[in-house]
């Protein structure tokens, strides 16, 4: 009988020591306790996403060398949208840009594609590029 005591008493002792390190300190919070305060004036809003967006767009060269980009826009909104893509690309601390305009249905994409005056070899050597609605 007192071999069982002293095997239950090793026993728990064990399952205490175990669960000591896990229950030493329960975890605490970081961070602020509450969200900051919104600007002055302003309300806490998320913002709406645009309607049109620039869903894709790539680059080629054309036959005669130069950078050819073209892309799709899309409209998420229930009406026809007409959007302005810009593309410009930087060569060489030299700005070369172009505008083209578009209709894009509701729920669907439009294609866009300009040619820039500048060539896709010189814009591989470190060129940058970027489209955006405007």
């Amino acid at each position: 009988m007192e071999t069982r005591r002293a095997v239950l008493s090793a026993l728990s002792a064990s399952v205490l020591a175990l669960l000591g390190g896990c229950l030493g300190s329960p975890p605490r919070g970081t961070g602020p306790r509450r969200p900051p305060d919104p600007p002055a004036g302003q309300s806490r809003r998320t913002p709406d996403r645009p309607d049109l967006y620039v869903e894709t767009f790539d680059f080629e060269a054309t036959e005669s060398g130069a950078l050819r980009v073209f892309g799709d826009v899309g409209n998420r909104g229930g009406v026809e949208r007409s959007a302005t893509v810009r593309v410009r690309a930087t060569v060489g601390g030299e700005t070369y840009t172009r505008e083209t305009t578009l209709s894009v249905q509701p729920g669907e994409t439009a294609s866009f594609s300009v040619t820039l005056s500048v060539s896709q070899e010189a814009f591989l050597r470190g060129g940058e590029l970027d489209v955006s609605l405007v």
